[in-house]
């Protein structure tokens, strides 16, 4: 019941559109890209994201998350058999599963993941379904029920074939999803990992950055892909400028050099250069101080609940914040902590950046000398009435009384 539920409320997370940023970043070889700010759901970059493409091992994320979903225990063990790789490619990427390795399935989720087996991918396929096709199924089955429209399947290890294919857009929502899965999460991030049997595994992300001396270590977790048709395939759960970023390249060229690799470094720098991470508002920030009305003290302050955190273009330009109060002008002394007393929204450059409610950060105290200050005219006024009525009473000069005869 509860994964229906979870799939109910991130379907509809998928619906909503994704807003999105002007930013431009140049000499990008993959033909496909999207770059994504999960933190504020805008895609901040996109080139042919909604262009079906071959998706090569970027497929596994799918792989991987069926077989989590169908996984009753991580540490049940299983036996490979030649059933489980003969259908394997003779030049797929492999992890090194052997007939009558006994592995668990967490072991085959690793081994999937990490060095992108297509061993492991069938392996779990066969174990858990019992054929590919019955696997592929309930791979297409997700895809439909999260609407990924764009992403078709006919088989577990991306090998290209007719019927198979993705966008990036839609692959970054499958990613985006499956991130929520926390076992997939710590697969997704993991960079190595040794297997019951012993066999070691590495990220494929390792590979690459060693062989091209890139720095990734803003990357936490990553899928590569290539086949001939696909190029180089890549997707990336990355942090820049303590920014939460997923991005998917599709169709980078083979030229010597891992040309999606070079996107991501290209990405990476397009990003520190021209956006940065700006706080609009501090949490516990005084936004706007309030007179009181017959209270100990003389103003109340309301204080931002929250920081308000924003990833923009540069520059900053202070001048185009605005913070905007609407509510009461003068507080009462029953006041509480707490209480609400109206609203702010803060706009940037014209822009509804975020609303929250204007509460007051202390109790507020009665003061009868501020009472009697407050009200002295009104009281001043009332004697004076008093006195004037008593004075024209007074002055008044009585009536005789006649006297009767009888």
């Amino acid at each position: 019941m509860m994964k229906k539920i979870k799939i109910i409320v991130l379907t509809i997370c998928l619906f909503i559109p994704f807003l999105v940023n002007a930013l431009e970043i140049n000499d990008l070889y993959s033909e496909n890209v999207i770059v994504y700010n999960k933190d504020e759901n805008k895609i901040l970059y996109e080139k042919n994201s909604e262009d079906t493409a071959s998706i090569a091992s970027l497929t596994k994320i799918m792989t991987t998350l069926v077989s989590i979903e169908n996984i009753k225990d991580l540490n049940e063990k299983v036996t490979i058999t030649e059933k489980m790789l003969s259908s394997v490619p003779w030049d797929a990427s492999v992890a090194g599963l052997q007939v009558g390795d006994v592995v668990t399935y967490e072991d085959l989720l690793y081994a999937s993941m990490l060095p992108s087996g297509a061993d492991a991918t069938d392996s779990l396929a066969i174990s858990l379904t019992g054929s590919i096709s019955n696997f592929v199924e309930k791979m297409n089955d997700l895809a439909k029920k999260l609407n990924l429209t764009g992403l078709k399947f006919s088989n577990t290890t991306g090998y290209d074939a007719a019927g198979h294919y993705g966008t990036a857009k839609d692959i970054l929502k499958l990613l985006e999803y499956a991130l929520e899965n926390p076992t997939f999460k710590k697969i997704y991030e993991t960079k190595e990992y040794t297997l019951s049997n012993g066999l070691k595994v590495s990220s494929t992300i390792n590979y690459y950055n060693k062989k091209y001396s890139y720095d990734l270590s803003f990357i936490k977790g990553s899928k590569t892909g290539y086949t001939e048709n696909a190029g180089y395939c890549l997707s990336t759960e990355s942090v820049i400028d303590g920014v939460n970023i997923l991005t998917v390249t599709l169709n980078a060229p083979d030229d010597g050099k891992a040309k999606n690799i070079t996107d991501i470094d290209t990405i990476k720098n397009a990003l520190n250069e021209n956006m940065q991470k700006v706080n609009f508002v501090e949490e516990n920030e005084v936004l706007k101080s309030l007179e009181t009305k017959n209270a100990k003290e003389d103003y109340v302050k309301l204080r931002s609940p929250k920081t308000v955190t924003r990833y923009i273009e540069k520059p900053y330009d202070t001048s185009k914040l605005k913070i905007e109060y609407d509510g009461d002008q003068v507080i009462k002394s029953t006041v509480k902590k707490g209480t609400k007393v109206g609203t702010f929204k803060i706009y940037y450059d014209n822009k509804l950046i975020e609303t929250f409610d204007a509460t007051t950060s202390t109790d507020l105290h009665f003061s009868i000398w501020a009472y009697l200050k407050n009200n002295i005219l009104y009281y001043i006024g009332l004697i004076v009435i008093i006195v004037l009525i008593k004075l024209t009473l007074k002055s008044k000069p009585k009536k005789k009384r006649k006297k009767i005869r009888l």
